[in-house]
C-alpha cells in the first residue's frame, strides 16, 4: 500500500479531468454560458463561494502544508483533537449549583462553569466547590460581584485543602469591553477595568500556572446578528485592544497570551463554522506577530465554543436539539479546546435536569461514540473548507484593519461603529427571515399547527440593552404565534383560512401548499378544498365555512374569470371574509381589487409584516 509506484500505476488508469471539462458539462446541463455565476453562493459578508473546488484551487493557499500543532495553527494548536466537556450552571444558589456540578461530573463533564453572583465570603466558595476534584475538573467563574475577591478566596481554598496548584485549571469570564458593548457603559472607566485585570493576572501568576483571566466574549457578536467576517474581525480587534492596554501596564506578552481565551458562538452553517475556528487561530497568530515576530508562533488561540442562541426557537423546540448537534460537530471538527452545549429549551425555560442532561450527552456521544476526538483537523485538505478558511481570513483582515484605522476596538465601540455594523447585518438577517429567504425550520417554514407553547414558557423576554441588541432570528415569529395561541385560550377559536384550489393541477397544488404553510406560521386553522369544480361550489363553501380569510389558488391566467363570475352571482364585498389570491397575476389587478380581492400573497411577500397585520385585525 505504501509503494508509490503501485499507487501511480493504480491512478494512471483514471483519465485526468480538467476543471474546464466540468464547467463545460455544467454549461450543457444548465443551458448557461456562465453556470458558475448561477451556482455561486454570495454570502452576507460579500464573499463569493463557488459551487465546487478542485486540487488546483489549493495552490495559492499559504497554510495548506501546515501540520497540527504548528504555527499558525490552522490545523489546531493540539496534536490530538480532545476537548473539555463544559457544563454551564445557571443557578446562583450555591448549594444547588454544587449538587448540579457533582451530578454533571458523574455523567462525564470535566469542566464546570459557575454563576458566582452570590459568592461573598470564602465559605460560599468552599460550599460551591465542595467535593469537586480540582486537580481533574476545570472550573470557570462568571458573573461575580468582584473577580478579585473570587481570586482571593480561590487561593485560600486551594492552599487550605493542599491542592496541587500546578494541576488546577481555572478561568474567569472577565471582559470589560463586552460589558460596555451590551450595557453601554464600563464598570468604572476602561482604564480602571484594565488596572483590575492587570492585578488579577499578576496575582494569579504567583499561584496558578494554568489560569485564564481574560475572556474575549465573541459570542455576543454572533448572537447580535453579526456576519462571520464581522465576528472574526471584531474578535481579533477586541483581543488586540487588550494586548495593547496590558502591554502599556507592563504585563508581558507571554503572560497575556497565557491568560486569553476566545468564547465563540457556533451557528448552523456547518462548514462555515468549522472554517471560522480555523481562521481565528491563524488571525490571532498573525496579529501577535505584529507585536513580536518571535511570539507569533506562541499565540495558540484557546477557543471555548458554545451553542448559538441566535438561531434558536420557542416553537418546535426539538429542532433546537438538531441545531446544537451540528453546532457541536462543527466545534469539534474545527478544533475547539472546550465546548458548552446549551439546552434545547434554554430560550424559554429555566435550567432543568432533562434538557441539561441531553445537552451534555450530545457532547459525550460525539466524543465517545462518534470518536470526533480521534482525528485532528479532519477538514484539512478539503478543497472547499481550505478555500473558505482563506476567504474568511482575507475579508476579516480587511475589516480588522478598518477598525484599527478608527483607532482600535475601544474607539470603534465608543463611536458605535461596531454596534451599527452589527445592527445593519442583523436587520438584513431579520428581513431575509421575514421574507423566508432564510428558513427557520419549524418556525417560518413547516411549522406544527397543533403545537401549544404558551404554558411552557418560564423566561420572559428582557428589555433590549442600549448596546448591541442580543436577540434571536425567530423572536418575532414566536411572538406572532403566541398571540394566536393566547387568543385561542381566551376564545377557544382560531382565525379560519379557507383555501380554494381550482384549475391548473400543478399550480393549484403548489400554491395551496404554499398558502397552507404561510398561515400555519401563526397557527390559523387551514381548511383546504382541493379542486373546486365550479363557482357555485366555491360560493357554497365560502358561505358555509364563514372563514375570516379565503384564498384562491390556481394559475395566474385563471383567476380573473373565476372570481369575476363568482362576483356576478354574489357581490364579494358583501361577504364577511378577506379574499386573497396566491400568486402574482399581472393583468386585471385593478379589476380584481374592485371586485373585492384585498391582497396578493407570493414568494416576495414579507411574511412577518403580512401576518402581523392579520393578527392586529383578526385577534380582537
Amino acid at each position: 500500500m505504501n509503494d508509490n509506484k503501485n499507487n501511480k500505476s493504480l491512478f494512471s488508469e483514471f483519465a485526468k479531468v480538467e476543471k474546464q471539462t466540468w464547467i463545460d458539462k455544467l454549461k450543457l446541463d444548465l443551458k448557461s454560458d456562465d453556470p458558475m455565476s448561477k451556482l455561486r453562493w454570495h454570502t452576507p459578508d460579500g464573499m463569493d463561494i463557488d459551487a465546487f473546488y478542485r486540487l488546483e484551487d489549493l495552490q495559492d493557499i499559504p497554510f495548506i502544508n501546515n501540520t497540527p500543532g504548528e504555527a499558525p495553527y490552522v490545523r489546531s494548536t493540539k496534536t490530538n483533537n480532545d476537548w473539555q466537556i463544559n457544563r454551564i450552571i445557571d443557578t446562583a444558589d450555591v448549594e444547588n449549583a454544587n449538587k448540579i456540578a457533582l451530578k454533571s461530573i458523574s455523567r462525564g463533564a470535566n469542566s464546570i462553569e459557575f454563576n458566582c453572583s452570590q459568592i461573598r465570603k470564602a465559605d460560599n466558595l468552599a460550599a460551591l466547590l465542595k467535593d469537586i476534584n480540582l486537580e481533574e475538573i476545570a472550573i470557570r467563574f462568571d458573573k461575580p460581584m468582584s473577580f478579585k475577591i473570587i481570586l482571593k478566596h480561590l487561593i485560600k481554598y486551594v492552599e487550605e485543602n493542599q491542592i496541587d496548584k500546578t494541576k488546577v485549571n481555572f478561568a474567569f469570564n472577565w471582559d470589560a469591553m463586552a460589558y460596555r458593548m451590551i450595557s453601554g457603559k464600563y464598570y468604572q472607566t476602561f482604564d480602571d477595568n484594565v488596572d483590575e485585570l492587570k492585578s488579577i493576572i499578576e496575582e494569579a501568576d504567583k499561584h496558578f500556572p494554568n489560569f485564564k483571566a481574560l475572556s474575549i466574549n465573541a459570542q455576543h457578536f454572533h448572537n447580535g446578528g453579526a456576519t462571520t467576517v464581522q465576528e472574526l474581525a471584531f474578535t481579533i480587534s477586541s483581543a488586540v485592544e487588550y494586548v495593547v492596554r496590558l502591554l502599556e501596564k507592563e504585563i508581558s506578552l507571554e503572560s497575556i497570551l497565557k491568560h486569553t481565551q476566545f468564547i465563540m458562538a457556533i451557528g448552523s452553517s456547518y462548514f462555515m463554522e468549522i472554517a471560522k475556528l480555523r481562521a481565528l487561530r491563524i488571525m490571532w497568530s498573525k496579529a501577535i506577530s505584529a507585536f513580536d515576530e518571535k511570539m507569533g508562533p506562541k499565540a495558540k488561540a484557546y477557543i471555548h465554543a458554545m451553542s448559538s442562541l441566535w438561531n434558536k426557537s420557542i416553537f418546535d423546540p426539538y429542532v433546537n436539539m438538531l441545531r446544537t448537534t451540528t453546532e457541536t460537530m462543527s466545534a469539534a471538527l474545527g478544533g475547539a479546546d472546550i465546548i458548552s452545549v446549551l439546552a434545547f429549551d434554554k430560550v424559554y425555560k429555566y435550567e432543568n435536569d432533562f434538557s441539561s442532561r441531553i445537552a451534555q450527552n450530545q457532547q459525550i456521544l460525539i466524543k465517545e461514540e462518534a470518536h470526533f476526538n480521534k482525528v485532528v483537523d479532519p477538514a484539512g485538505g478539503s478543497y472547499y473548507i481550505e478555500n473558505l478558511t482563506a476567504s474568511l481570513i482575507k475579508y476579516s483582515w480587511e475589516l480588522f484593519n478598518k477598525v484599527e484605522d478608527i483607532g482600535g476596538f475601544a474607539k470603534a465601540v465608543e463611536s458605535d461603529f461596531v454596534k451599527n455594523e452589527i445592527t445593519i447585518s442583523a436587520n438584513k438577517f431579520y428581513e431575509a427571515a421575514a421574507k423566508r429567504k432564510l428558513n427557520i425550520l419549524g418556525t417560518n417554514q413547516f411549522p406544527n399547527q397543533q403545537e401549544f407553547m404558551a404554558d411552557e414558557i418560564e423566561i420572559q423576554p428582557k428589555e433590549k440593552a442600549p448596546g448591541i441588541a442580543l436577540g434571536r432570528l425567530a423572536e418575532q415569529f414566536d411572538k406572532l404565534r403566541l398571540q394566536t395561541e393566547l387568543y385561542f385560550k381566551e376564545t377557544r377559536k382560531r382565525p379560519k383560512v379557507l383555501i380554494l384550489s381550482f384549475g391548473n393541477l400543478a399550480m393549484r397544488k403548489a400554491r395551496a401548499g404554499f398558502i397552507s404553510n404561510f398561515f400555519a406560521i401563526v397557527a390559523y386553522e387551514n381548511i383546504e378544498i382541493e379542486n373546486v369544480k365550479n363557482i357555485e361550489e366555491a360560493l357554497n363553501l365560502i358561505n358555509n365555512h364563514k372563514a375570516e380569510i379565503t384564498v384562491f389558488c390556481s394559475s395566474d391566467d385563471e383567476y380573473f374569470n373565476f372570481i369575476n363570475d363568482l362576483n356576478s352571482i354574489q357581490n364579494l364585498k358583501e361577504i364577511n371574509t378577506k379574499f386573497i389570491i396566491a400568486g402574482t397575476p399581472q393583468d386585471n389587478n385593478n379589476e380584481l381589487s374592485e371586485i373585492g380581492v384585498s391582497k396578493y400573497i407570493n414568494i416576495k411577500t414579507n411574511v412577518l409584516e403580512t401576518l402581523l397585520d392579520f393578527n392586529k385585525e383578526l385577534l380582537v
